[in-house]
Order: C-alpha cells, then structure tokens, then sequence
C-alpha cells in the first residue's frame, strides 16, 4: 500500500513539474515576441517621430466665423450696375444674403496660461475664433494682439489647467539642408505633419497691388509641404524645438514654402505681449538684455511714483529671477508678469553691486487717463462708448466692442488720414480695443510724433469692412 501511494507520488510530481516546464516555454516564447515586437518599435522610434511627439501637444487647430456680406448674381442681367441695383432694389428688396465662412488655420501655444501664436491674416476679420486642442478640447479664444507688417497675432484661450506649450529654438545656428517639420490643420486635418529640408534662408517676399504693398523679410523656406490651413503652424527642427511659423506658399510653384524665423517671432512677441495693456497691471522699470557677466535682465529706467520705484528698484539693478524662477530674456519676463493679476506680490531677484538681493514688488492697476481727452488731444478724435442701440442703427451686425469716433476736429490728425464719424477704433498698433479705457491707456504710451496703425470697422449697405489707417501722432 505504501509502495502505490509513493508510484503515486512520484507519478503527480512528474507531472507538476511537466507543466511547469511548459509554462516557463510558452512564456519564454511569448517573452520573445513582445521584446522583437518592442524591438521593432523602438527601430521605428526616428528622430523625426521624437519631435513630433515632443512638439505635437502644443500644436492646435483654428476655426474662424466671418459675417460676409454679397450681392445675388441677377440671372438676366449679370452683375447690375448702380443706377439698375437701385431700380432694382426698390422693387424687389436688397439683393443681398449674408453668409458664416470658416477658413481653417493652425496655431501654436507659447505659454502655459493660454497665450498661443498663429498668422496675423488667418484670424484679421474674424468675428469668432475656437481653439481645437491636440486632444480634441474645444476652446473659444480671444485676439489679444497682431501685427500685420510681420503677420503674426496672439490669441488667448481659459483653461481648468495649464496647456502644454511649445520649447523655442534660435534662429541663429539654422542650417540649410537640415531636416524640419512642418505642422497644422492643411484642409482642416487636424494634426497633420511633412517633413523636409530647410531650403534657404533670408528670402524675402513681396505681395499686393497698387498702391499697397507689404514685404517679409528673412523668411526661411523650406521644400515641407505647407498646404491651405498651415499658415500660423510650427516649423520645428529634429530636436522638436520651433524654429519658425508657417506663413506663405508661393501658388506658381510646387515644394515651396516660407516661415518667419523663430527670432523675429520673439523679438515681436515682446511688444505683443506686452502685460501693461494687456492686463493692465503696472510695475514701472524698463528693461532689456542684460550686456554684463550676469545673466538677466537691466533695468534702464524705473518710472516715478511706480510700484517699482517705491519698493526700491533701481536704474542698473540686473533682474536674474521672478519668484525663484531665472529670467533671461524679454519674452520670459513678460510672459511671466502675463499670468500675474493686480495686487499680486512678485519677489525680485536683483544683482546690485556684485550683491544679490531679493525685492517684492506689488503690481497695482495701470494709472488711467481719460481716453476722451487723449483721443482729441493726440489724434483729433472725439469719442464716445458704442451702445447696442447704436450699433444697431449704423448697421454693425457682428461687431459690438470698439470706440465710436463721435466727430472729427479741422485739419487734426484723423481727418489728414480720412477718418470719419461713424467709424468705430477697434485696434491700435497691435492691441485690441474694447472700450474707452482701454483706448485711454494705449494712447498714453504713444510718444508725440509717432505713426502708429490704427484699426477700423465701418458699415454701409454691403456689410461690415475693416482697414487701418496710418496716423502721425500730434
């Protein structure tokens, strides 16, 4: 009995020990497989798919709302002239209609607080602009600042938390052959990318008709396709690092394609971003790159009765930190004082005499100036606030922020330019106006002498049109 009960022993440890066999096999085999599948992905894993999946994140799509105002085609007698248009509209009512036109565009956040960089001309004559995240999120934004001499704005979404942003390169170290990547919503496919080479650098393009005629210059090219809906998107190197934002394609020719180089969007950035009229708040010194041994920023001047010169800032001191964080270069320091709000407390590093001290400032609300007085007093306009029922009447449909220009004094500055009463001021420079206020505190940051651009809206029976006017500052 004991000599079975052992056979049967031995007989189940066989076994046991059978099954172990295979399984430790079979997960040999399948360990195998996963490591030469893994293996085959990370052969896969280029440079290339390195800084897509580096800089993707940061890319996003553009759907802009325009309120386009057109004539129907009259079937018998082509397009009427104005003597049979008003005969006919008499009679048979205005034949017009107005349509929602989406153009597409590409756009690329350059801070985690929301501020994010595209085409001055993709977003111009918006009336509405959403945001569409890498991961689908869908945000409406707001044009915060655009210069169109270098085609570029600045729209800003809100969001729960802070959006992944995109690292800058240099311009100064680009090479021609060198691989890039263009990316962007091409025909509205979204998170698209093409690869090429950087083709040449310093091009400079020339584009409009008559008497009006705009030029870039320094533009790099590139033979990456950049399609309709890239223009605003990221031009990026191997390391996923921007180096440009897509702006033109030459339509005559094929694998051409231009990007304004990384430099100049930074050295524009600065004033784009300017935090005094964009959020208001006040700090008071005037800084640039620092010239020294120190890296950081120069104070060259510290305004009086500021927050700065109270706290004790002084012309020289060089500013090396904000809250801990190192600060070197002018588009760090705005962009920081950017996500801060009135009556916030910033802790200044600053080296002074070969010391280091540590200085906290707080940022109150920008001194406001009356922006009826300075609007006549630099520009010879008079103001007032577009109400509703205004709007209405001188036929504004999709506009309802700006400032009415009332009247026009004899022989000013806004009349030599042909601005009229019935206009609205809906820019000036790069920055947006929403109302008086606003129009009062960029004003009183523009010198005597000074031609600044300044933004317009008006209306007549064909709709709503926007031009800007160029204006000598008295």
């Amino acid at each position: 009995m004991k000599y079975k009960v052992l056979v049967r022993l031995q007989y189940s440890v066989k076994i046991n020990l059978y099954f172990l066999l295979m399984l430790f096999s079979t997960s040999c085999v399948l360990l195998y497989h996963e490591c030469e599948v893994l293996g085959d992905i990370n052969s896969r894993r280029t440079n290339i798919v390195t800084a897509i999946e580096k800089a993707g994140p940061a890319v996003v799509s553009l759907s802009t709302t325009r309120l386009v105002t057109q004539r129907h085609k009259d079937p018998i007698m082509g397009f009427r002239n104005k003597f049979f248009y008003k005969f006919f509209e008499d009679y048979f009512g205005s034949f017009k209609q107005k349509r929602v036109d989406k153009p597409l565009g590409t756009g690329v956040i350059i801070d985690e607080g929301g501020y994010i960089v595209t085409n001055e001309h993709v977003v111009s004559s918006a009336s509405r602009i959403k945001v569409i995240l890498a991961d689908g999120t869908e945000l409406d934004s707001i044009l915060v600042s655009s210069d169109p001499n270098i085609d570029l704005a600045i729209l800003k979404v809100e969001s729960s938390k802070p959006l992944p942003c995109i690292e800058m390169g240099i311009s100064d170290d680009l090479m021609v052959g060198e691989t890039v990547i263009a990316m962007g919503n091409p025909f509205g496919l979204g998170n698209s990318v093409t690869t090429g080479v950087l083709s040449a650098l310093n091009r400079t393009l020339n584009f409009g008709e008559g008497n009006v005629n705009l030029e870039y210059e320094n533009l790099i090219q590139t033979d990456a396709l950049i399609n309709p809906g890239n223009s605003g998107g990221p031009l990026i190197n191997i390391e996923g690092k921007l180096i440009g934002i897509n702006t033109a394609i030459l339509n005559r020719a094929q694998g051409i394609g231009f990007a304004i180089p990384v430099n100049k969007v930074k050295e524009t950035l600065v004033s784009l971003l300017n935090f005094r009229e964009i959020k208001n708040v006040w700090l008071g010194v005037k800084v640039k790159k620092s010239t020294t041994d120190i890296d950081g920023l120069e104070i060259i001047d510290v305004e009086k009765k500021s927050p700065a010169k109270k706290a004790g800032l002084r012309k020289g001191d060089i500013i090396s930190a904000l809250d801990n964080k190192h600060v070197s270069t002018l588009l760090d320091y705005e962009k920081f004082i950017l996500n801060k709000n009135i009556n916030d407390s910033i802790d200044i590093t600053i080296v002074r005499d070969g010391r280091e001290k540590v200085i906290t400032v707080t940022l109150i609300k920008t001194p406001m100036q009356s922006g009826e007085r300075i609007a006549r007093a630099k520009l010879g306009i008079h103001v007032q606030r577009l109400t509703p029922s205004i709007a209405e009447r001188l036929g504004f449909r999709s506009t309802r922020t700006g400032v009415l220009v009332a009247g026009i004094d004899s022989g000013g500055p806004a009349e030599e330019v042909q601005i009229l009463p019935g206009y609205l001021i809906v820019r000036v420079g790069p920055y947006r106006i929403v109302d008086i206020e606003e129009l009062g505190i960029i004003l009183g940051q523009v010198r005597k002498g000074e031609v600044i651009n300044i933004g317009l809206i008006w209306a007549d029976s064909y709709g709503e049109h926007r031009g800007y006017a160029r204006v000598k500052v008295k």
